[in-house]
């Protein structure tokens, strides 16, 4: 019986689906119905919480904000410090083998995609992969490792950089949610298969929640479509259709982020400007001014961009809006063959800064799985997942689907996923400025670990 692995990412989510051949399968109706059943049985929703292991890491308990958190300073502190202690062991390979996997599937995606807008999360994407890599096996694994960037290092280290990185974002400033939600979910005729190892690593480094269902059961599209939808607060409510014959795993990673800006644009100066696509039209849509404050930007003439950054909360996190002066195209192939890191240094800070970039809101979903062939991985979509079960032959991922959902407005940032200098004041003086008024790219980053939560670019504002 043909077997396959599914993986999507909402914003972000990966949803890994195994089809696997374990004997007959039930014959029962497997047809959506499209209800969305909420899980009534009172079992664990699949909140990351506190897991204790060898090195006592927390790996963060990424449940919403309360208004009493909120309340107390010195509560906020110890979870800063906290936060912040977990940043400084975050190993730099990972998160340089993160970002580089992430720059380098956005390039490939907006070669691909032309002119639209696109969102992916590197954090989720290097999360649910690296779950994944626990299960692989032999030349699976080895091609894994080297694509992801992990090298030479075992599985069980990469495992506990994971749980260290998790661990520095959540709970990292009171002004933003960051919650981080594993889940895996087994057919119960396949659950007895699944080795308790592969089960424990994910509980243990990731949080990941144990679910075992009837797949068989209509039902059971709507309890998982019904975790998506809770864990990216709604933004994203459905994730499968239909739960095909064969499937008997899904890994799901969910991560929602929303945080306000650190000095919130005054809605009195957004008005109506023009926008620039990148095929000479020209569309009307709301912009967002701030004129006079302290940012941080880089004007690049040499490599033709400019860059801004715009801080959240406590300023550990922020959005660059990187601005090319030539083709949006040409700015992000350059990049990827070199460092992004270097879109993020040499920020220089002016105190009465001008700056214009459109409010937008859109939706972003996609196959990752050619873009993942095409980098070496092959091994796992045809086998190679002994380390998930060995009592079941060919096990397979069949598909890598990604989706993702941001809005910028005048508060802040939603997505369930800046810079400047001083001047001297002569009599011909021009405040240094950044407006985005054509294509340009996004960037949403952790400014302690460098890791890059997420990464767009936005070709037309007002396309949702």
């Amino acid at each position: 019986m043909a077997k396959k692995l599914f993986l999507t990412l909402v914003c972000a989510v990966f949803l890994i689906f195994i089809f696997a051949g374990c004997g007959d399968k039930k014959e029962e109706d497997k047809t959506d119905t499209g209800d969305t059943v909420a899980d009534s049985d009172g079992a664990d929703t699949g909140d990351s919480v506190s897991v204790p292991d060898a090195d006592n890491i927390d790996t963060g308990d990424t449940g919403t904000v309360t208004d009493d958190d909120n309340a107390d300073p010195a509560a906020w502190e110890i979870k800063y410090e906290k936060a912040d202690e977990s940043a400084e062991k975050v190993s730099e390979d990972i998160v340089k083998a993160n970002n580089r996997l992430g720059m380098e599937i956005f390039n490939r995606l907006a070669k691909k995609e032309g002119a639209k807008n696109i969102m992916i999360s590197p954090l989720s994407i290097a999360i649910a992969m690296a779950m994944t890599a626990n299960g692989a096996v032999d030349e699976a694994l080895a091609e894994m490792k080297e694509v992801l960037g992990f090298g030479n290092m075992k599985m069980p280290d990469v495992n506990k950089q994971f749980a260290q990185l998790i661990a520095s974002l959540v709970e990292a400033d009171k002004d933003m949610a960051l919650e981080i939600a594993d889940s895996l979910w087994l057919d119960d005729a396949f659950a007895p298969a699944v080795k308790a190892d592969f089960i424990s690593v994910l509980e243990d480094f990731y949080s990941a929640a144990l679910f075992t269902e009837d797949f068989a059961d209509p039902a059971t599209v709507g309890k998982i479509n019904s975790w998506v939808s809770e864990k990216t607060h709604e933004k994203i409510d459905k994730i499968i259709d239909e739960i095909g014959a064969n499937t008997v795993m899904y890994i799901i990673n969910a991560v929602y982020f929303k945080a306000a800006w650190t000095k919130a644009f005054d809605k009195n100066y957004t008005y109506n400007g023009r926008f620039f696509l990148s095929d000479g039209s020209m569309k009307e849509t709301e912009m967002m001014y701030a004129g006079g404050d302290t940012y941080e930007f880089r004007i690049d003439d040499e490599n033709k961009y400019s860059v801004v950054r715009i801080p959240y909360g406590r300023g550990v996190f922020a959005f660059y809006a990187v601005v090319p002066s030539g083709k949006i195209g040409d700015l992000i192939s350059e990049t990827a063959d070199k460092e992004i890191g270097s879109w993020f240094e040499n920020l220089r800070k002016s105190w009465d800064f001008e700056l214009e970039i459109p409010k937008f809101r859109f939706a972003y979903e996609k196959s990752l799985k050619a873009t993942f062939k095409d980098l070496g991985i092959g091994g796992i979509f045809a086998g190679g997942l002994e380390n998930i079960s060995s009592d079941v032959e060919n096990l397979y991922i069949s598909d890598i689907f990604h989706k993702t959902f941001i809005e910028i407005n005048e508060e802040g940032t939603e997505a369930a996923a800046v810079t400047a200098e001083s001047g001297d004041t002569g009599g011909d003086y021009t405040p240094p400025q950044v407006f985005a008024k054509h294509p340009f790219v996004f960037v949403i980053r952790d400014e302690r670990t460098g890791s890059i939560l997420f990464i767009g670019k936005v070709e037309d504002p007002t396309a949702e």
